[in-house]
């Protein structure tokens, strides 16, 4: 059976809304006031037009016998003796949601607290450095070892009233909830890595702030590393590679030779001499050349059955990139294997 291009290595893109519960809008937050009372805000980074869930508390007085009032840009929406949580629904994106409240404590003490709340997007890509085959039209994916660099892309609107550029932002990158100092700062809005011998997925973080008005923009996302693979194609003399039909399972030899070709996928797009190609027939080595990609496959005369061709490509200096492929080649009747010739 062929497929045309088969492959399920899709064009991934992150998009920070709602990769692995990722919030990719977050808040501009005022200042609390007096610190007898704690403002807690759920989420800490809300979205646009989403819930936000407030609750205060306090060691020094008893909140629960204060009078408390809930007022959402101006407008009072709840009032009562020990109303300590409250909820309420933010605005469009980068439009300001004021919410203060005033506490009055058993002990006779007026508190004004003052949140701002101004919900931003930032969008969190990702592209790695693995090889594809050209005219390929998905996206490479992370192999173990690889490098990979992230890119956030911030919407925050600036006084103007337009997008401030990435380049005028503060960046603050995190990887596995450590810090990156190296590569967070101003302007910095891209962050490149390497996978290491440890593979595990990457959990990334980057935090977005304005150094004009304190806006805050906030992605996360996760990416899993992977095993490289091949894939086998048919190479014809006048053609080329047939890119349109990948072999495997079980192909019938339709001519009295056949070269095929092994292209990696995903493997480190370094040095081609870094790759080490062992091709078999029905499990035996065909020879110790192991720079060859390709392979002529021819039947002897008068003989016939099934060969079970097979392909290991391995990377020499990075040990997690491996990748061994094989499928059935049928020809004539009997069952005597075919043999090879390096093209």
């Amino acid at each position: 059976m062929k497929y045309s291009w088969y492959m399920p290595f899709l064009l991934v893109l992150f998009a920070v809304f709602f990769t692995f519960d990722a919030r990719g809008a977050n808040a501009q937050i005022g200042d609390f006031g007096q610190s007898e009372i704690n403002v807690e805000i759920t989420p800490e980074t809300p979205g646009p037009n989403e819930v936000v869930y407030v609750t205060l508390t306090s060691y020094l007085t008893n909140i629960n016998a204060a009078t408390i009032t809930w007022m959402v840009n101006g407008k009072t929406i709840n009032k009562g003796v020990g109303e300590k949580t409250f909820q309420f629904t933010v605005g469009d994106m980068n439009t300001t949601t004021t919410l203060d409240v005033v506490i009055n404590t058993a002990e006779g003490q007026a508190i004004e607290k003052t949140v701002q709340i101004k919900p931003t997007s930032v969008d969190l890509i990702w592209q790695s450095g693995g090889y594809t085959p050209p005219f390929y039209k998905g996206k490479s994916l992370f192999a173990h070892q690889n490098s990979i660099t992230f890119i956030a892309i911030p919407h925050i609107i600036g006084s103007n009233g337009g997008e401030i550029s990435p380049k005028n932002l503060i960046y603050k990158w995190k990887l596995n909830g450590s810090v990156k100092d190296s590569s967070s700062g101003y302007g910095k809005n891209s962050y490149t890595m390497t996978g290491s011998l440890i593979s595990r997925p990457l959990n990334v973080e980057v935090e977005v702030t304005s150094p004009a008005d304190a806006s805050l923009g906030y992605a996360r996302t996760v990416v899993a590393p992977i095993t490289p693979t091949i894939v086998f194609y048919k190479k014809d003399p006048l053609y080329g590679i047939g890119f349109q039909d990948a072999l495997f399972g079980t192909e019938i030899l339709q001519s009295k030779e056949m070269a095929i070709v092994g292209v990696p996928f995903f493997f480190s797009a370094g040095n081609q001499y870094e790759l080490q190609y062992k091709w078999s027939i029905n499990g035996v080595a065909i020879d110790n050349d192991t720079t060859q990609t390709t392979r002529v496959f021819r039947q002897n005369k008068g003989v016939s059955g099934t060969s079970n061709i097979g392909l290991s490509v391995e990377h020499l200096n990075k040990i997690l990139q491996f990748s061994s492929v094989s499928f059935d080649l049928m020809f004539g009747e009997n069952t005597t294997p075919i043999t090879n010739e390096n093209e």
